[in-house]
């Protein structure tokens, strides 16, 4: 049962980004902020650092192709990069698994490069005309600071989960 326990809450993790983006959708409170969840990201992230890296990679790319068909305009945008930023930051070596303060460091860098990787390939095929200037302070920072406050929430919980299945001590 365990098996299936993790794709679910993944799954039920993309769905609530769908749901929060439409209320935190600047149109709908009056406001030029866009605040971007990307839960899901940071619970791949998280599995790639305690579980492994061919754990993470393999539902980044599953996960990928699903973000892609639903709220990609081009297909394989998301797929390679969640792809390829969760095969560069799942550092799983035991001292980073044990300090929180680094998981969490490692995921919020992943989170900006990612936006960072979606702003540059969505600019480079013509999709957004946004300056720089503009995505980072209507974009990122709001992005940043709502994903840096949902991974400092997730974080403990989630490597408890990851060391109870799979039978380790939690220190």
């Amino acid at each position: 049962m365990m098996r299936f326990a993790l794709p679910a809450v993944m799954f039920l993790l993309f769905i609530l980004e769908g749901t929060a983006f439409q209320i935190f959708a600047p149109d709908y409170r009056g406001s030029e902020l866009q605040f971007i969840p990307r839960f899901m990201f940071l619970l791949i992230l998280m599995t790639g650092i305690f579980r492994g890296r061919s754990h993470g990679l393999f539902y980044a790319v599953i996960f990928g192709i699903l973000y892609d068909i639903v709220y990609s305009p081009v297909l394989g945008v998301y797929t390679f990069g969640i792809g390829l930023l969760t095969y560069l930051f799942s550092m799983s070596t035991s001292y980073i698994k044990r300090r929180l303060g680094l998981v969490l460091l490692l995921v919020l860098m992943a989170v900006i490069g990612f936006e960072y990787y979606v702003y540059g390939m969505m600019s480079l095929l013509g999709i957004t005309s946004l300056a720089h200037e503009a995505i980072f302070t209507t974009r990122l920072l709001p992005s940043f600071i709502m994903n840096g406050l949902v991974a400092a929430l997730m974080v403990y919980p989630v490597r408890s989960w990851f060391y109870s299945v799979d039978g380790l001590d939690d220190r």
